[in-house]
């Protein structure tokens, strides 16, 4: 979504544009070529999209980052977890070395769950920690593409808590993951009581991406020092 890649992509520069169906922007980490594509939420479609904008974008990796909620109450928020790190070797050893990232398994949900028992639920039904929306879609256009995958999210919201997900959906278009603040803005000010359950979760999923985008960026730093290290 907007909100997640916001750090990233403000630290890459630079205009974003429209390539094969996906907001995309382009640019260098201190000299390593880097694209970034948002997905939006997982949607009906999303594979088909992924597909063909890796057809069209050349790339020796992918990963997948942003937030997920925990199913586990192992997870608290501000956590970051990897998913087949060990897919991509230069993300793996990143991984090893890293003490805040830890591996987990990754449930990907077709719609957003309902209730904060739901969650819980859905991790002892299947043995995972976390539960994201896109995975499934965009390892699917990976694997037709022979494109290693790795995962790196933050847990935005505990095993037991809720995101009030029709205002995060009145805040960003799920399809393209643009910011609607116009939308959620006319909502709040007719029912400005649900501030209330707006700001808390705001707060954590804040703290998430900050998480996440920091881990990010010191992955990067370090893909820049190796590409260096294994040209001189």
């Amino acid at each position: 979504m907007e909100f997640e890649a916001g750090p990233t992509w403000g630290r890459l520069g630079g205009t974003s544009r429209m390539e094969a169906g996906l907001e995309t922007i382009r640019g260098f980490w201190k000299g390593t070529p880097v694209i970034s594509a948002r997905t939006g939420m997982g949607h009906e479609g999303m594979e088909k999209k992924v597909s063909a904008w890796l057809k069209e974008h050349s790339c020796r990796g992918v990963i997948l980052a942003g937030l997920a909620g925990a199913l586990d109450p192992a997870w608290d928020e501000g956590d970051l977890t990897s998913f087949h790190s060990e897919d991509w070797e230069p993300f793996h050893r990143w991984c090893r070395s890293e003490r805040s990232v830890r591996p987990g398994q990754w449930h990907t949900a077709r719609e957003i769950i309902g209730t904060g028992k739901a969650k819980l639920e859905l991790g002892r039904r299947t043995g995972c920690g976390i539960v994201e929306m896109e995975w499934e879609y965009v390892a699917e256009a990976c694997r037709e593409h022979r494109v290693p995958l790795v995962g790196l999210r933050a847990v935005s919201d505990h095993a037991d808590k809720l995101l009030p997900a029709d205002l995060f959906l009145l805040g960003c278009d799920r399809e393209t993951g643009k910011s609607t603040p116009f939308k959620i803005g006319i909502h709040l000010a007719l029912r400005p009581w649900r501030l209330i359950e707006l700001l808390p979760a705001v707060a954590g999923c804040t703290h998430a991406r900050d998480a996440m985008s920091r881990a990010l960026a010191d992955f990067l730093d370090g893909l820049e020092k190796n590409s260096a290290n294994r040209e001189g």
